[in-house]
């Protein structure tokens, strides 16, 4: 399903793209723009909207025909600011713009407006005007990071336990974007909550292996009293082109810092004489558990005092399978959206076209769904209308 949507988002960018660009020379045309500069902008337009993938899809190719056993990444300053930054900045003001270019080719259609100066300035306009407010916002939020306390109630009341102090955190993604001091700040926060128990979404590094042992270091550096225990993220498998590598080098180095990656097993903590049983499920893009896996997860978690769900990625299907089976269920992936454009006046989270279960507390029948916007960056180094978050749940009797 991932390449099925990245597939539609290249094509929507380069239809829009060329639409845009050409609108764009037209405009500028108008305008008075000799035609050397003209055809420079046609090829300006051309290289912040195409180069970057082009080079992705050329270094992949080039990785695998060479036999390399890692992707190289592109999250160091030089392709940041020179390819990764303008690419992403590019298609997102193409993309807020296209749909009123759309409503000023259709009023000039209707009424036979040409491309005179008035149309020019109109098309110009919304295009410059997005393209201010979105580096600015990104600009201004960046760094923001929500602290969410919730409380949920055990199914059944004990008089005199108290709380249950979980902090759930996921998406760190450790790499240059997301640095060893930011992480280590979040995770020393995190440990000044004094929580009962630590559970992660995963997503402990980006891409690339060369951030796994830094990753691990920061894992560590929230001890609570039950421990620190994490599912597996769709990054987990990216630090190798050979994926149980890639798995197996992170839950390695986690282990060795006290921190343990579980794969598909439930666990058992004993909270002042009360079961909490936690199913650690492993659901994501590059290793989905079956249905009949989760449904003997979810029946394993019967009998407990409290019964937790953890999993990198919620869809409608696992929802479904512990709705009332399960009390709590804990997820990441969504990131919020993490790039949620304007469409028209609104922000519209993207990752709302694979779940429902985007950001913050749902309810689903008798079962509580917290969803974490996560810390860090996937793909796109930065954040859009859609802060960071950690989530503090206190779980009363």
């Amino acid at each position: 399903m991932w390449f099925i949507w990245l597939a539609l988002g290249l094509s929507l960018v380069t239809v829009a793209g060329l639409y845009t660009r050409r609108r764009v020379v037209e405009a500028a045309a108008a305008l008075g723009l000799p035609p050397r500069g003209r055809t420079a902008l046609r090829w300006g337009i051309a290289w912040l909207l195409f180069a970057y993938p082009a080079i992705i899809f050329l270094s992949v190719l080039v990785s695998l025909a060479l036999g390399s056993d890692r992707m190289r990444g592109f999250d160091g300053p030089v392709a940041t600011w020179t390819l990764v930054l303008p690419f992403f900045l590019t298609v997102l003001t193409v993309v807020q713009a296209l749909p009123y270019l759309l409503l000023v080719d259709v009023v000039a259609w209707a009424r036979r407006i040409p491309m005179h100066r008035g149309r020019a300035v109109a098309v110009l306009a919304p295009i410059v005007l997005v393209a201010i407010y979105t580096p600015a916002r990104i600009l201004w939020e960046r760094g923001e990071l929500r602290w969410r306390h919730y409380t949920v109630a055990a199914p059944a009341p004990a008089p005199g336990v108290p709380p249950m102090r979980i902090a759930f955190v996921a998406d760190l993604q450790q790499d240059d974007h997301t640095d060893a001091a930011r992480a280590a700040s979040v995770m020393k926060r995190v440990a000044a909550d004094r929580p009962d128990l630590v559970l992660s979404g995963g997503d402990w590094i980006n891409m690339g292996p060369d951030h796994i042992a830094a990753a691990a270091r920061t894992a560590a550096l929230a001890p609570s009293r039950l421990g620190t225990f994490s599912v597996r993220g769709d990054h987990e498998h990216f630090a190798y082109i050979d994926r149980e590598r890639s798995v197996g080098e992170v839950t390695r180095a986690l282990r060795a810092h006290g921190v343990e990656m579980v794969h598909n097993e439930v666990r058992r903590f004993d909270h002042h004489g009360r079961t909490v049983a936690v199913a650690f499920l492993t659901y994501s893009y590059p290793s989905r558990t079956s249905g009949e896996e989760i449904d003997r997860l979810i029946a394993e978690l019967q009998g407990a005092d409290v019964r937790i769900l953890v999993t990198h990625q919620l869809v409608d299907d696992v929802a479904a399978r512990a709705k009332d089976r399960v009390d709590l269920i804990l997820a990441a992936h969504t990131h919020g959206g993490q790039v949620n454009p304007l469409l028209g006046v609104w922000h519209v989270p993207l990752a709302r076209l694979e779940t429902p279960y985007v950001d913050g507390r749902y309810q689903l029948g008798g079962t509580t769904i917290i969803v974490t916007a996560g810390v860090g960056y996937s793909i796109v180094p930065f954040r859009y209308a859609s802060p960071g978050s950690v989530e503090l749940v206190e779980l009363t009797w």
